[in-house]
């Protein structure tokens, strides 16, 4: 067991355990935020104002295209370089995966508020819905229903691609368990405590992630009948 590092395992449980914590605050923090900003700038996506769209798309692209490890080292050097002030790499960490996330959902209720058909903003205006009603009352439960998979599935992601933040000195799951191994190997540079860690990371986030995997496929079907 000392070879394997198990027992360092269950010494450091508390801090692997806060670690992982960690990562989950800034999953729902960053789910959260995306899920209400990405209403709005999804709305705002079907404005015909030209050079808005344009914009939007341009932002929709980078942060889709632009792996989020370059997105981390942008704001959290950058703001620091620009604004000549010590970054918070937590806040920075929460800043990137939220906007990440609002353009992911942005799109989605963009393609779907498209994909309406134009009686139901014509029965809207006969009804004497004001624009700020109909989105409230008509379309946004529709919405709601139809993206809350692809929000589940996000959420995943989140829980996946927020590792990447241990890049940046965030104290979470993986960053204290990298400090862990490297105490143990100090002390027993025989111990094959990094396979026993990564396979105990590795049961923690399929525990995590594969109900939710299952959860989004069964709301998927239950979408798809509706």
């Amino acid at each position: 067991m000392q070879n394997l590092g198990i027992d360092y395992i269950i010494k450091a449980f508390p801090r692997i355990i806060g670690g992982f914590v960690l990562t989950i605050k800034i999953c729902i923090i960053a789910l959260i935020l995306s899920i209400f900003l990405g209403f709005i700038i999804g709305v705002i996506m079907t404005s015909k104002n030209k050079i808005i769209n344009v914009v939007l798309r341009i932002l929709l692209e980078a942060f889709r295209l632009i792996h989020p490890i370059i997105w981390l080292f942008v704001f959290f050097f950058g703001v620091s370089y620009i604004f000549n002030v010590q970054t918070d790499n937590i806040v920075v960490s929460i800043v990137v995966f939220t906007l990440w996330g609002t353009f992911e959902i942005g799109d989605l209720v963009r393609s779907y508020i498209k994909s309406l058909p134009i009686s139901q903003f014509e029965s809207s205006v006969a009804l004497g819905f004001t624009k700020m009603q109909m989105y409230l009352y008509i379309l946004l439960p529709q919405i709601i229903i139809r993206i809350t998979p692809s929000i589940v599935n996000l959420a995943t992601r989140l829980i996946k691609t927020t590792t990447l933040v241990f890049l940046i000195g965030v104290p979470e799951v993986l960053k204290v368990s990298q400090n862990i191994i490297q105490v143990v190997y100090n002390n027993n540079p025989n111990s094959y405590i990094s396979l026993t860690m990564y396979f105990f990371l590795l049961i923690i986030y399929f525990i995590i992630c594969y109900p939710l995997a299952l959860f989004s496929k069964y709301l998927e079907k239950k979408v798809s009948i509706l």
